[in-house]
């Protein structure tokens, strides 16, 4: 008998015995759940089973959470560039329910301890300088993880940022969690990459996250679509909210510093057009996805920046991973080569680096992008500006990216005189041919706030307070 047997057997004679109930539940965790999922997947009829199961168990904590004063709700993040913006923690910490924490995890993605412990401070750092209630789960000085008894507090409703349970350490990872936890999801990104396999989308809409949770929260129309096609669960728990990280694009005041009228006046010339240049981590080709051509163009992106540096300013916005990537791939030799790379930005009069936080001042305020980056082509769309993908052999697109980047100018990434082209034409002559495909794009897939008259934010603060609302 292996150990899915063993735990499936566990949790349906624990339901038909009649002891797994409102006091037991706790006992069980989410691998007996994965696990029946994973026996019944090829079951005639094993759908409606499962999801017969995990709406069971749901109901249980439901009905317990109603009768709560208090519930407190977990945002578990790895980075601080999945945060999703403060709207949601507000509403969550003003009403009289719920009391929100952001657990920052480390990863565990076969980067050295010091590169690890770096990755997390700096992380931690971001949410510290914010108005947040965060709360650490690793000590930076020996290594060791915290257990949920030494943080203190353990939540109640969790809300994942991040689908790749298995980056974190072993009890911080989904299947570890006990039953008597509910679980909700915001993709950390806007999907629209896929592989050569075809397979990728699984990963997207397919993993045990999307498939165990209570509610996936998806941030378009065609993403819920896509969730009756490719997840086991199908679209039974999937809910088009928006996507909480673009709130802020519908909003009018100004948020963080003004990065841009730095460097303009640090260039000299306040009408300088402002290019985003944002390159993706997946360098390897053993990557689950191949998007990545910073090795090809990296140094020409520089010489672009210095050839144009009275007409334009630049901001450097890496990917958090490139760093980890590509000295693994052997493009610098270590840290030091990596630091001194973003440092000669840095040292352009007409550039900067941003590597961390919400971006959305940055988007907001710039005049274009250049990337080989997946999420921000649905992202950069909230900007009303125009971006070119840099293309190379391996990039594929769920059925969402392709349509995306029938919207979007592309060049090879190692073409440098179409990169210099987009600059000189649509960039400094404003010859953007492309501005009424986008808009039109926008308005029918992603412009949630036109169509609902709410935030993502509210729209998914209104589904939580409301399944859970005190009896």
């Amino acid at each position: 008998m292996d150990w899915d047997e063993v735990l499936v057997n566990q949790l349906l004679d624990g339901l038909d015995l009649g002891y797994l109930n409102e006091n037991t539940i706790g006992k069980f965790f989410y691998a007996h759940l994965e696990a029946l999922m994973n026996r019944v997947r090829q079951v005639e009829n094993g759908k409606e089973f499962y999801l017969k199961i995990k709406t069971y168990l749901e109901d249980i904590n439901i009905r317990r959470l109603r009768r709560q004063e208090k519930i407190t709700v977990g945002f578990i993040a790895n980075f601080a560039s999945t945060w999703i913006g403060d709207e949601l923690y507000y509403l969550l910490e003003k009403s009289e329910r719920f009391e929100p924490y952001v657990f920052l995890m480390s990863n565990h993605n076969g980067q050295s301890q010091e590169l690890m412990t770096e990755e997390y401070e700096k992380n931690l750092d971001y949410f510290k300088k914010k108005d947040l209630r965060v709360l650490g789960t690793l000590n930076p000085d020996t290594g060791e993880q915290y257990t949920w008894k030494e943080i203190g507090i353990k939540p109640e409703v969790c809300i994942w940022l991040t689908p790749w349970s298995d980056m974190l350490d072993d009890h911080f990872q989904l299947q570890n969690y006990s039953l008597d936890t509910l679980h909700t999801y915001i993709p950390y990104g806007i999907m629209a990459a896929e592989n050569e396999q075809g397979d990728f989308v699984y990963d997207q809409y397919n993993k045990t996250i999307h498939n165990c949770v209570w509610k996936n929260f998806e941030e378009s129309r065609m993403a819920t679509e896509m969730a009756e096609k490719y997840a086991f669960a199908g679209s039974s728990n999937a809910v088009y909210t928006g996507y909480p990280k673009m709130d802020i694009f519908y909003e009018n005041h100004e948020n963080g510093a003004d990065i841009w009228k730095e460097l303009t006046e640090k260039a000299g010339n306040p009408k300088a057009k402002k290019i985003i240049y944002a390159p993706h981590h997946t360098l390897d080709k053993s990557e689950p996805v191949n998007f990545s051509t910073f090795a090809v163009n990296h140094m020409f992106m520089l010489e672009m920046a210095e050839k144009y540096g009275r007409e334009t300013v630049w901001i450097f916005k890496p990917h958090p991973g490139l760093k980890y990537k590509a000295i693994r791939a052997g493009i610098f030799a270590d840290s030091d080569e990596w630091n001194a790379y973003e440092q000669r930005w840095r040292n352009l009069e007409n550039a900067g680096v941003m590597e961390e936080g919400l971006y959305d001042r940055l988007f907001r305020d710039s005049d274009a992008m250049i990337l080989d980056s997946v999420s921000f082509l649905s992202e950069y769309l909230y900007a009303h500006k125009p971006l070119l993908l840099l293309k190379r052999d391996g990039q594929f697109f769920n059925d969402f990216g392709k349509e995306l980047i029938k919207i979007h100018y592309s060049a090879d990434g190692g073409d440098y005189e179409a990169i210099e082209r987009f600059i000189i034409d649509v960039v400094l002559g404003e010859n953007d041919k492309n501005r009424e495909k986008r808009e039109n794009f926008f308005e029918a897939n992603l412009d949630y706030r036109k169509a609902g008259g709410k935030s993502a934010a509210e729209n998914i603060y209104t589904i939580i307070e409301q399944e859970l609302r005190l009896e």
